[in-house]
């Protein structure tokens, strides 16, 4: 009895490890620098933009930029939501790029990277959510190495998700799951938005 005892208990903490030792896995932060431009992209419900804005607050970057379309065409484009979350919050709004018509992550860097390189900035701060950070890193990393310009990862202050415990709540653990998906199924190949 002891001995399953044990197992059992090795067995649970085993699991409990492997599970925080995903969600760190996934909140990918690289030392904060000073960069030519913060990019946002959007889709959550304002941890992102908040982020980003505080960056900018404490002179991280002189420009923010907000990437992010919206599911309905009659509807304001995510990253236009955020910029008027930012000029509410005191940034001028001659601070803020939007780019307004990506749908997916993968457009968001592609669209992103062209903007950039336009605008002569070469640098930036990439802010997303933590659970999305691993996936969105893999496709700014593709898209900005052809473009000539880097970034450094700063996971979004989400009080939502928690990489200790994003297995212990929805709906932590329905994004963590499928952000989990679509990074399998970027390494396998096929490139999920």
């Amino acid at each position: 009895m002891r001995r399953f005892l044990l197992g059992f208990l090795f067995g649970a903490f085993s699991i409990v490890a492997l599970l925080v030792g995903v969600g760190h896995w996934l909140d990918l932060s690289d030392p904060l620098g000073h960069a030519d431009a913060i990019v946002a992209i959007s889709g959550d419900t304002g941890a992102r933009a908040e982020s980003a804005i505080a960056l900018w607050k404490q002179g991280y970057a002189p420009v923010l930029i907000f990437s992010g379309g919206s599911s309905d065409p009659e509807s304001v484009a995510s990253a236009e939501l955020m910029k008027r979350a930012a000029v509410a919050a005191g940034v001028p709004a001659n601070a803020i790029i939007v780019e307004g018509s990506s749908a997916t992550t993968e457009e968001n860097a592609q669209r992103v990277a062209e903007l950039m390189k336009t605008a002569g900035l070469r640098s930036a701060i990439l802010v997303t959510s933590p659970y999305h950070q691993r996936r969105a890193a893999l496709l700014f990393e593709r898209e900005f190495d052809r473009a000539g310009l880097s970034f450094r990862n700063h996971p979004a202050d989400d009080p939502d998700w928690d990489a200790n415990l994003w297995w212990t709540s929805e709906p932590s653990r329905s994004l963590t799951l499928v952000e989990l998906a679509k990074l399998g199924a970027l390494v396998a190949g096929q490139h999920p938005g």
